[in-house]
């Protein structure tokens, strides 16, 4: 069987703008950053966690904490909930095609590894009417690098195909 590893926003969804303009914009509500750098291939790691603990680090001199991580993804995924009822995000084209002809194949498996965290990421697959939860998942909730995302979405492929 081989396994087929998806990310999220630019691969399945068109969410990449109005992604980066929430993330912007919550650093600014919520954390008072503005002036940013928004090539996130600039980051050391470009997942929502890593660019948040990076810019969080570079303008305080500390880590965040627990609580301001907490804070800051929820204003992010409010933004986002908003953005998406004002207007659905939209699927790439063929993603839905392109995902319920691999889950029905019995040569594939269907993978997400996304550098969003996984309540951004449902939500923004739930308005391009996908559903995050239909095939195992690793997100930045799991890691702050992409590497590890994406071997930690192998493994859970691999454990779901053994409870098929």
């Amino acid at each position: 069987m081989r396994l087929v590893i998806f990310d999220i926003d630019g691969t399945l969804t068109q969410t990449t703008k109005a992604d980066a303009e929430c993330f912007v914009r919550s650093l600014a509500d919520v954390c008072g950053f503005d002036d940013l750098d928004t090539d996130w291939s600039r980051y050391k790691h470009a997942t929502d966690s890593g660019v948040f603990h990076e810019i969080y680090e570079a303008r305080t001199g500390r880590l965040p904490s627990l609580l301001e991580i907490s804070q800051f993804r929820q204003h992010f995924v409010g933004l986002l909930a908003q953005a998406s009822s004002n207007a659905p995000f939209a699927a790439v084209t063929g993603a839905s095609l392109l995902l319920s002809r691999l889950a029905r194949s019995a040569k594939h498996c269907v993978a997400l590894a996304t550098g969003a965290w996984s309540d951004s990421a449902r939500l923004k697959m739930a308005s391009a009417d996908l559903c995050y939860d239909d095939y195992p998942a690793s997100s930045s909730d799991d890691a702050l690098d992409r590497e590890p995302i994406i071997r930690l979405s192998n493994a859970e492929s691999s454990r779901a195909i053994w409870q098929i």
